[in-house]
């Protein structure tokens, strides 16, 4: 087993602010909880300002200090959002949340990665361990990572700055001697433990973890308790370490909050584009995909407005998704500023090979073309604005087809089973609602002139078995502007029609 431990230092603060485009050019600012600091930013902490503190200290040392109230539910959905976003490189991650002020250990919230069946697919160690370093800076999330046989020990060396620099330029994992070299040389501070157990360790003499592992395990269960010993053997990988284990939901969902509400929509574009890169790069190494994006701009107590982004096939491409979804937003109007923007797939499916496959040359590259063209029309226009044509079985040309809710494209590998095909006789590009009926004088037809007939005729004989028989020969004909006519003459009133045009 090979695990990783991802710690969030700044969870609290980034949960609220990672939004922000610059975030470099931000004033100071702090979370609290209570009447205590809880996160500062780099601003902030050069002024002084640190966990720990006092409000109204952290007041005197920074008088323009910007304060945010904490936001537990926001820290838990973004730890959540990043146990997905782990569970893209490897089936087994464990979140664990941050631990309470008031309890006084003020444990960062971390995310257990077990790596061993990860390496081979990722090129190695340090490929994967820096394309984890990657994407979690495109996040905007700050970490520290910790490499150990167990979740424990992995937590412990997170915690050790040699350990840190050793992960940023190792190629292999380590041997099991030094893993155990590092953990002895631990200080004691570093064991996950209450900030009682570990004063309890100094006023022992026991600054050093190796102090620790030399005392008789009953001494040290007399003095400390059996949840500890059972933490040592976790920890020296004598005992087996479990950790709660995650299974992602039939979704996607990420929120980006914005401290100071957004009250323009193309302020939005930038975010929505990070949302949207987020979930392409899960879907593809998980194989899924979603037809649609559904965006909830959240305007706090004023309510929220919500629109959805469809695609007509498989897509994965974050630059033409943002492209849909800035189509969409330009059609909006802000009616109030909007303080956080949320992503949301609901309905994931499993990528099959045809879905994935993208010709450039082919005849794919024109149904992609196609079915570009339609997202835009819709993105534009509205859900609404667009319909479908699919043919229907009639021998009448007025019930040979209908309308579809949706417009499908469909390519030549896709036309399978049993399909209608349309008739291979010449038919009008536009066909009238209803037949309009032809002046008939001395034998000569007349629609804005006279017309001439020069092609058919075209039997079409249809309902013969029921009642309301139609029988009509069709013919081409030419008017005196030259524009070409699909007539017919009913074969029962000998009446002659006008039903279509030709382009």
């Amino acid at each position: 087993m090979l695990w990783l431990c991802i710690q969030f230092p700044k969870l609290p603060l980034e949960a609220l602010t990672r939004a922000q485009r610059h975030t470099s050019k931000a004033g100071p600012r702090a979370v609290i909880e209570g009447q205590l600091i809880v996160d500062a930013n780099a601003p902030a902490a050069e002024r002084g300002v640190e966990c720990g503190l006092t409000i109204a200290t952290a007041c005197a040392l920074c008088a323009d200090l910007d304060l945010l109230q904490r936001d537990i539910q926001r820290e838990e959905q973004l730890l959540r959002e990043l146990a997905q976003w782990g569970y893209s490189f490897t089936p087994v991650v464990s979140p664990q949340p941050a631990e309470s002020i008031e309890s006084g250990d003020g444990g960062f919230a971390c995310l257990y990665l077990e790596l061993a069946g990860s390496l081979k697919a990722s090129g190695g160690l340090q490929p994967l361990l820096q394309q984890l370093r990657r994407e979690l800076r495109q996040m905007r999330i700050s970490t520290f990572m910790g490499l150990g046989h167990s979740p424990s020990a992995a937590r412990l060396l997170s915690q050790l700055p040699e350990h840190r620099q050793w992960l940023k330029e190792t190629r292999s994992p380590p041997s099991p001697q030094q893993w155990r070299q590092w953990i002895s040389f631990a200080p004691s501070k570093l064991l996950h433990c209450s900030n009682k157990t570990i004063a309890k360790l100094y006023a022992c003499g026991i600054k050093r973890v190796s102090q620790l592992l030399a005392i008789p395990l009953s001494e040290v269960g007399s003095r400390f308790g059996r949840d500890f010993i059972d933490y040592l053997a976790r920890l020296n990988g004598s005992r087996h370490d479990p950790v709660p284990s995650y299974q992602p939901p039939p979704e996607f969902h990420s929120e980006l909050f914005f401290p100071s509400p957004l009250d323009n929509s193309e302020q939005l574009l930038f975010p929505a584009g990070r949302l949207v890169r987020e979930l392409c790069r899960q879907l593809q190494r998980r194989q899924l995909y979603s037809q649609q994006l559904r965006w909830k701009l959240d305007f706090g107590r004023l309510g929220c407005k919500v629109f959805s982004v469809e695609t007509s096939r498989p897509m994965l491409d974050p630059q033409r998704l943002i492209a849909l979804t800035k189509l969409q937003l330009e059609r909006l109007k802000l009616e109030h500023p909007v303080q956080a923007l949320n992503l949301t797939c609901d309905q994931l499916s499993p990528l099959s090979q045809d879905d994935a496959d993208d010709d450039l040359f082919g005849e794919n590259s024109k149904l992609q073309r196609s079915h570009q063209l339609l997202d835009k029309l819709r993105a534009r226009l509205g859900h609404q604005a667009l319909s479908g044509v699919t043919l229907k079985e009639s021998h009448l040309p007025e019930q040979a087809w209908q309308s579809a809710d949706t417009l499908v494209v469909k390519s030549r590998a896709s036309r399978k089973g049993q399909s209608l095909h349309p008739v291979s006789a010449p038919r009008p590009t536009w066909l009238l609602p209803r037949p309009d009926r032809l002046q008939n004088r001395g034998h000569k037809l007349f629609h804005r002139g006279e017309l001439k007939l020069l092609q058919g005729p075209e039997r079409i004989d249809g309902y013969w078995w029921q009642h309301n028989r139609h029988a009509r020969d069709y013919y081409i004909a030419r008017g005196e502007e030259g524009s070409l006519y699909w007539v017919f003459q009913d074969l029962t009133s000998e009446d002659w029609y006008l039903h279509g045009l030709y382009a």
